[in-house]
């Protein structure tokens, strides 16, 4: 769009020095080249060429992903109109683009169950350390597009069930009535306790070496995680990196699961125009909640933004 192509024109030199500063943490998309094509007739029978322009970025994924990546979100920290169809769940599968009202249902469905209830990691899990380094760089990056006067970019989030290969995979919508069945059963059954008074014995005299066991393979399998980024290989791992910096390759916890996070903000060329200001009247008008539209002017709209992630990070 030509309103874009003035966006990145006008925010370049900003960009440039900001990146320059913040490159190794920073989660904006890496812009590498802004390109024009020129199209006529083939004949030359018309002097008019429609002018076509291409932006060339870094990927926010890596190669092959669609091999390995189990769930995407698309996060804006808006609700009007974000959740992802069930349609587009049952024809796309893993593929389905996920968004902020599917994640935000999800944690309030997991958080509103019994709190002497065991929960798994619910949401995007990647420990209070990143929680707090990923949120302290997005405030420094959207500082940059409020500045910019751009809006409408969402977080990209693409998630890695490193579970997958031994089988444990669940759906969200399964580990749920999982969890709501195990809580139901819970404490039911008064012979299981007797059985298990009986038995604890036995497990105490095998339980060291047990332990030592289970704590050793988690440790490999911790080392292991960190060292690379599972799965691997994947095609061009060798020689195609993902460039994004620190914070867009986490690792944490999904549903109490190991996983990767790949993260990456993106979208952020869309400028806060008189015509974004009337569609936000417009839809006010028919009766949506300014407040939850996409359509804000850009200091609301990092801010709701902010909000949301902080919310739903855990």
């Amino acid at each position: 769009k030509k309103a874009e192509i003035k966006a990145i024109l006008e925010m370049l030199p900003k960009y440039y020095e900001f990146m320059k500063r913040n490159s190794r943490r920073s989660l904006l998309t890496r812009f590498c080249g802004l390109y024009s094509v020129k199209l006529g007739d083939a004949d030359g029978s018309s002097e008019e060429e429609e002018e076509r322009f291409f932006l060339i970025m870094n990927s926010v994924f890596p190669a092959e992903s669609s091999m390995f990546i189990s769930e995407r979100y698309d996060l804006k920290g808006s609700t009007v109109g974000r959740e992802c169809s069930k349609e587009e769940r049952e024809t796309k599968g893993t593929h389905a683009v996920l968004k902020d009202l599917d994640l935000a249902k999800e944690v309030e469905v997991i958080r509103s169950l019994s709190p002497s209830f065991q929960l798994p990691d619910c949401g995007i899990c990647i420990g209070a350390t990143a929680k707090a380094a990923l949120l302290s760089q997005l405030r420094k990056d959207l500082s940059l597009l409020v500045e910019c006067q751009v809006m409408d970019y969402s977080l990209l989030v693409g998630i890695v069930n490193m579970n997958h290969s031994e089988g444990k995979s669940n759906t969200v919508k399964e580990e749920i009535e999982r969890l709501l069945a195990a809580k139901k059963k819970k404490g039911k059954s008064r012979n299981r306790k007797i059985i298990t008074a009986l038995a604890t014995p036995i497990e105490l005299l095998g339980s060291p070496a047990i332990y030592i066991c289970e704590k050793m393979h988690s440790a490999a399998l911790s080392t292991l995680s960190t060292i690379l980024t599972l799965p691997f290989p994947y095609y061009g791992a060798g020689t195609c990196g993902i460039n994004g910096g620190a914070l867009s390759i986490l690792h944490g916890r999904r549903l109490g699961r190991r996983a990767i996070y790949y993260m990456g903000v993106i979208d952020f060329l869309q400028p806060w125009t008189t015509q974004k200001v009337l569609e936000k009247e417009l839809k006010g008008v028919l009766g949506y909640d300014k407040t939850a539209i996409s359509c804000v002017d850009p200091r609301e709209y990092a801010e709701r933004f902010l909000d949301f992630m902080d919310k739903n990070i855990t």
